[in-house]
């Protein structure tokens, strides 16, 4: 379904710069980008003047062809393969990446690198010659709100300023990846957990934009498999606490850590730990949802526990598929969880 795709894809694009989008409808757009993609492998490519998803030729006047277009042109894409089987969290990293600044990434490798953190089989290939050119201002005014209002000397001053807040957001962020860099090279975890904080806390206020090109450069000098070697200190007396608290503030990427930590946890006082550290994470039921269906059932199971605690309503329907689990305890968790969020949805599912 090239058109949907492409007007979806653009939608979240769109909602992931704006600073008045709520978390929520970026959610809900990315999951029906999910959806309409339908678990197959996506391929969006630059040729000449045209767009094509999935080899079909779009025309320039379809829904978001024309973001979709220039997002692709302004971080050197050429053609972009997504595999199938991408989570609602894969294609929200995705739309994170391709809704950052221009110019964020100097060449298309590093680009490359930053999308594979994400989407680890995820194929790049570099733009060349025309289909590196386009104007910028038709993608603009395509946008809601924008079509119209600003004349061209005001689209120069917009730009301007936002150089400038970029200029100065990298002279506040440069010297915390590189001490980042240094606590983690010298696999000094409790400093980097502080480091961590201090990006988290640069990030909080800054807009939506800046918040996801803090995001992305933390991935790329902290990657998955460090938060997760991270995660195993955080049962240990003393250093724990600030480890924990460094990746309950970081979102789904910290709650993923604790999630692989509590799905190898060896006694009850450290799965009791995780849970309690996973219950404070801020900014990731989704992940902690996603846990529910995981194939590890222990894990499934203090997953549903978390989401009773964290009182997820978003987390009910699957809470009563987990009623009819093969496994007492994860049952009763479940049961218990939906007790606890206690919403109209939940009490008629226990009732069911």
């Amino acid at each position: 379904m090239p058109v949907p795709m492409a007007a979806l894809f653009a939608s979240s694009i769109h909602l992931e710069r704006s600073a008045l989008a709520e978390p929520a409808e970026i959610a809900r757009t990315v999951a029906l980008l999910c959806r309409a993609a339908n678990g197959e492998p996506a391929s969006f490519e630059v040729r000449d003047n045209e767009l094509l998803i999935n080899g079909t030729p779009l025309s320039m006047e379809s829904p978001g062809a024309t973001i979709v277009r220039h997002a692709l042109i302004d971080h050197h894409t050429a053609r972009l393969v997504l595999p199938g089987t991408l989570t609602p969290i894969q294609w929200h990293g995705v739309i994170e990446l391709f809704a950052s600044a221009p110019g964020l990434y100097a060449t298309v490798d590093d680009l490359r690198d930053a999308l594979r953190f994400t989407v680890p089989d995820a194929i790049v290939s570099g733009s060349t010659g025309a289909a590196a050119e386009g104007d910028l201002r038709d993608a603009l005014f395509e946008l809601p709100g924008l079509r119209g209002s600003s004349s061209s000397a005001e689209l120069v001053r917009s730009f301007d300023l936002h150089d400038a807040e970029l200029a100065e957001l990298a002279e506040l962020l440069d010297p915390l990846l590189q001490a980042a860099a240094r606590a983690k090279a010298a696999t000094d975890y409790p400093q980097l957990a502080q480091v961590l904080l201090q990006i988290h806390d640069l990030a909080a206020a800054r807009d939506s934009e800046q918040r996801a090109i803090v995001a992305r450069e933390r991935r790329r000098v902290v990657p998955a498999p460090v938060l997760e070697s991270m995660a195993r200190l955080v049962p240990k007396t003393g250093a724990g606490g600030v480890v924990a608290r460094a990746l309950g503030a970081i979102g789904h990427d910290g709650a993923a850590a604790l999630l692989d930590a509590l799905g190898g946890a060896h006694s009850p006082s450290d799965r009791r730990t995780y849970i309690d550290a996973l219950v404070a994470c801020r900014d990731c039921n989704a992940t902690i949802i996603e846990a529910l269906g995981s194939e590890h059932v222990d894990l499934a199971r203090d997953a549903a526990e978390v989401v009773g605690r964290k009182r997820m309503e978003e987390a009910v329907s699957v809470l009563t598929h987990l009623l009819r689990h093969s496994r007492v305890d994860v049952r009763t968790t479940a049961w218990h969880a939906l007790e606890q969020i206690g919403t109209r949805d939940a009490v008629k599912a226990l009732r069911a």
